[in-house]
């Protein structure tokens, strides 16, 4: 059958109305009062439905979902009494129970002790106090919902972060505004050597790095919190009594609500082997520009000397090695003479010079290139009793075996500043650069040859 639009309207309105009008669940074994109570309640705007058992409340909180509020009266005659009722009925669900009572205050705080409820009302006192008791509870129930559910979204942020800090293969760290840490990811925490990511907060760079680096990282982050500027660089670290490392870092300002920077936070991710064999790629690279350069030496230069200052200047400036120097076999002292050298490390090559001159071949360090013929690679210089290293000091070195008609005369020794830098991958091209100078070094004592009898042919 048809219908006009304003009934249409009005159908909807009464549909809208019936779905904001909230139930309240009226527990009261007296019929006369709980028939009272409910008149009030539908004249409050409320429907209402009725139990007279607390057995039956439970029930009904049960299996009522749109119950939305309980007015509990604690003395239900035979059976459970209302506290019991609601300790039950808030087990199951959670609702804001309002407690009916004739009670004295003391009294009924006393029964009720331990139940989680919004207020209470005594019984008969008006319909006013009635209403204000049922708002206020709604009012509090709403908004301890509203904070549990803050709580419960802050709590999942916090279970996300943790887990994110946790399990990221990154280093993830957060810094007050003096640069110490606040909060740190355990992959960070393993990489100094940490069981916990807790025992680094209140801790700084400064107690990590080396005093460089640990410097530098305070002022970059000073920086951020001084301009408001992030920061993201490829950056080397150096770290007390583990290796270097190489870092991809981003760094941001840490903002309160106002927007102020109130430290920093950063994510770093380990690319170390990258580094490395990006470095190892450019170093392959430089030995065979290296190699070459010593071939064409080998071609066009005459002289032992020139050629040994050649070698070493390649070594160092086509190279880019941090020293090279070549000593001879001196067998009146059964020891090595210095006769060239190349690189920055002067007091190192001083101290050699020194060394070599006291120290019997034996003895040397680099006497088993000489013994044994064969490229020897080693780290650091402790064995010639040198202090602790600095940057920019010796970590690695290859000794090269030189020979002349197939005798050993000496070592070419190249530095590189990087512990374990030479590796037995490069074995072959270090042993292809002794062969060559060998061979040069024949040839040059074969072209003495002929000219001394040339030269002899000629007096006779």
């Amino acid at each position: 059958m048809p219908y006009q639009a304003s009934h249409a309207c009005l159908d909807h309105t009464k549909v809208s109305n019936m779905m904001s009008i909230k139930t309240i669940l009226l527990v009261e074994d007296e019929v006369i009062i709980a028939l009272a109570e409910l008149n009030t309640l539908n004249r409050l705007g409320y429907e209402a439905v009725i139990a007279d058992s607390g057995e039956k409340a439970i029930l009904l909180a049960a299996e009522n979902p749109t119950i939305s509020l309980i007015l509990m009266d604690i003395n239900l005659g035979a059976g459970i009494d209302g506290t019991e009722a609601a300790r039950r009925i808030l087990a199951a669900r959670n609702l804001p129970i309002v407690f009916l009572t004739s009670h004295s205050e003391r009294e009924m705080v006393l029964k009720v002790r331990g139940i989680t409820r919004y207020g209470f009302v005594l019984k008969n006192a008006g319909i006013s106090l009635l209403q204000s008791a049922i708002e206020m509870a709604f009012e509090l129930f709403e908004a301890l919902e509203r904070a549990r559910e803050k709580d419960a979204a802050l709590a999942q942020e916090q279970y996300l972060l943790q887990t994110l800090l946790d399990n990221s293969h990154d280093y993830i760290y957060f810094k007050d505004d003096a640069c110490r840490f606040i909060r740190a990811s355990k992959a960070l925490a393993r990489s100094f050597g940490l069981d916990e990511a807790s025992h680094m907060i209140g801790r700084t760079d400064f107690d990590f790095f080396s005093e460089e680096h640990a410097q530098q990282a305070y002022e970059d982050e000073q920086a951020i919190i001084r301009t408001g500027e992030p920061l993201g660089k490829e950056e080397k670290e150096t770290r007390r009594n583990r290796p270097d490392a190489w870092v991809s870092t981003e760094k941001m300002p840490l903002r309160d609500k106002e927007g102020k920077a109130i430290g920093t936070f950063g994510i770093s991710r380990d690319i170390t082997e990258r580094k490395r064999a990006e470095e190892r790629v450019e170093y392959h690279i430089r030995l065979y520009a290296t190699l070459s350069k010593i071939n064409r030496a080998i071609v066009y230069v005459k002289r032992q000397a020139e050629l040994f200052d050649m070698i070493c200047e390649s070594i160092v400036a086509i190279g880019k090695f941090q020293m090279a120097w070549i000593g001879l076999l001196d067998e009146t002292c059964n020891g090595i003479r210095l006769v060239a050298s190349r690189g920055r490390d002067n007091e190192y090559l001083s101290h050699v010079s020194d060394v070599f001159k006291e120290m019997s071949l034996e003895k040397s360090p680099f006497g088993t290139a000489i013994r044994t013929g064969k490229v020897i690679l080693y780290e650091d210089q402790a064995s010639l009793g040198r202090k602790a290293p600095h940057k920019g000091d010796s970590r690695s070195s290859a000794a090269i075996p030189l020979s002349l008609r197939e005798r050993v005369i000496g070592i070419l020794n190249i530095h590189a500043t990087e512990t374990g830098f030479f590796t037995q991958e490069e074995r072959g091209l270090l042993e292809e650069i002794g062969l060559d100078i060998s061979f040069a070094l024949d040839k040059m004592e074969l072209e003495k040859e002929v000219e001394k009898a040339v030269g002899c042919a000629d007096t006779a």
